[in-house]
């Protein structure tokens, strides 16, 4: 995997002296680190018949409590780099204790390297996965598009509720829709954006999408354990797992330093160590099954921009059935304008020799994607060869 160049988030030098912040051995600046004496001091202002101010003081002008957002303006702090805070007010002068993030890209050779570490000690000792085997026939490929573990919405009018139990939900609905088919064979095709952001700063402000705790290691191993317990070992006579990296995928704030799909990476190392036969690229898997060729793509890099034939020529298989499978489609609605989405199809291209589409998502969108008016239902597709080397595509709502 291709490392990138550290880039340490800091606050301007001058906000930092003045208000006397610290850092801590987490590298994390904290208000909990500044001299009490220094916290708690009053200032004067120049005008004798203007009110004092304590510094820190959560307190505003009117007497009342200042919100998170209120006292990080108020003391020029950047509101969309707070990752946690908390009220501190057994003190006496109430002030709120934060932690922030300090740094837009925490990913570098020893992040990646220290996760894979713990993913090592968490599962290499584990019971390798060995698949349930049962009679059946067909061979069957599940596509899984978008399912943005660790995203969390909540309360909106026409987006469905998301949330990690919500998400098991599916999986088993998944899996049981899958195993009561009875196929003598199933491979996964997961397209990307496995989990919603590794930094909690893909997007200003996509800390508030995101379900406690889910960022960093934590989020990777969760994941791992989830795709583990909750889908894969369910599934009977599965056989093979293809996974391309999503643009949610990357292990830094800034989508131009990580284009290799770290996250998912380490998903696909986690679940290796399980006993997974598993395949990983950040970019395009082209893989033939049961006399079709497969071509994965999230959707969201150069390779979507090709053309259909393009792309079949590059990376598919040339006298037999092509299908082009994308994700992203959530993203993709957003960034075009009212008319084109009024315009988009899901089915992008077909002919005698391929389809091109793009998957249905698990995660069905967020409060931007709701005020651009679109919205969705989660689902899935099965897809078998016909018995005459085409896709039969079955797309299934949950």
């Amino acid at each position: 995997m291709k490392k990138n160049k550290e880039k340490r988030y800091r606050l301007d030098d001058k906000i930092a002296s003045k208000i006397g912040l610290t850092i801590n051995k987490q590298k994390r600046y904290r208000l909990s680190d500044i001299q009490e004496d220094f916290l708690f001091n009053t200032v004067t202002e120049t005008n004798d018949y203007e009110p004092k101010k304590q510094v820190f003081t959560a307190i505003s002008g009117d007497g009342k409590i200042m919100n998170i957002e209120t006292y990080c303006k108020y003391y020029g702090l950047d509101f969309d780099k707070v990752r946690s805070f908390k009220l501190v007010s057994h003190t006496g002068i109430p002030f709120y204790n934060i932690a922030f993030y300090e740094s837009e890209d925490i990913d570098d050779a020893n992040t990646y390297l220290e996760i894979k570490e713990i993913l090592v000690k968490a599962f290499d000792k584990a019971i390798k996965h060995t698949t349930t085997i049962v009679d059946g026939s067909e061979i069957a490929n599940i596509v899984i598009g978008d399912p943005h573990l660790g995203a969390y919405i909540d309360g909106l009018v026409n987006t469905k509720d998301f949330s990690i139990p919500i998400l098991i939900d599916y999986l088993e609905e998944i899996v049981n829709k899958v195993n009561k088919r009875g196929f003598k064979e199933v491979n996964i095709f997961f397209l990307g954006d496995m989990i919603e952001s590794f930094t909690g700063l893909n997007h200003k402000n996509s800390w508030k999408g995101l379900q406690k705790g889910m960022i960093g290691a934590e989020v990777i191993r969760f994941s791992v354990n989830i795709w583990h317990e909750k889908f894969l070992s369910k599934i009977n006579n599965l056989k093979k797992v293809k996974l391309v990296a999503g643009n949610h995928d990357r292990l830094t704030s800034d989508k131009d330093e990580d284009t290799d799909g770290g996250a998912s990476d380490l998903i696909a190392f986690g679940l290796e160590l399980l006993g997974y036969d598993i395949e990983f690229h950040p970019t395009v898997i082209s893989c033939e099954i049961d006399g079709i060729n497969y071509i994965l793509l999230h959707g969201h890099k150069g390779i979507s921009k090709k053309s259909t034939k393009d792309i079949c020529w590059d990376f598919g298989k040339k006298g037999v059935y092509n299908v082009i499978l994308e994700g992203h489609l959530h993203s993709i609605v957003q960034n075009l304008s009212v008319n084109m989405r009024g315009k988009f199809n899901i089915l992008k291209d077909d002919s005698v020799d391929h389809i091109r589409m793009h998957a249905r998502s698990l995660f069905t969108g967020n409060g931007y994607s709701e005020d651009l008016g679109y919205t969705s239902n989660a689902g899935f597709s099965i897809i078998t060869n016909n018995g005459k080397g085409l896709a039969d595509i079955d797309n299934k709502l949950l």
